[in-house]
């Protein structure tokens, strides 16, 4: 499940770290797959993010992966 509706948070706006590691972990909460994973903190560098998870595993990683790409796509956090 992608992109459900979130309060005060628009496509293509600009997004504080804060707000984006909302956003994450309210993606994240939709995937059974990553119950107890969540994203702590981000480092936004030129052309990628990294994220800092509790709760990550293998298995996680490619979900969690797929979250922080389509985010990058439909959000500017820079």
């Amino acid at each position: 499940m992608l992109w459900p509706v979130m309060p005060n948070i628009q496509s293509r706006h600009h997004l504080s770290q804060r707000d984006l590691i909302d956003l994450l972990n309210f993606e994240l909460a939709a995937y059974e797959e990553c119950e107890g994973c969540h994203v702590t903190g981000i480092e936004l560098t030129q052309g990628s993010w990294k994220a800092a998870l509790v709760g990550d595993s293998p298995a996680r990683h490619k979900i969690v992966e797929q979250v922080l790409a389509e985010t990058r796509e439909q959000f500017d956090a820079s």
